[in-house]
């Protein structure tokens, strides 16, 4: 299999904008909410923390 054979996908003709663009919309808006959870996760903890700890 050459390069070329394996790169051949990408282009997809005059909707390649279209598809690219969604693609990364898709990637941008998943890895934002993966984000987000994450932090609202670890602020969560720490409020747990602190209101059950021992002092």
């Amino acid at each position: 299999m050459t390069l070329a054979e394996t790169f051949s996908f990408l282009p997809y003709g005059k909707y390649a904008f279209y598809i690219w663009f969604s693609y990364l919309t898709a990637f941008v808006v998943i890895g934002g909410l993966f984000i987000r959870t994450k932090t609202i996760h670890n602020n969560t903890f720490k409020q747990l923390r602190l209101k059950y700890s021992r002092n």
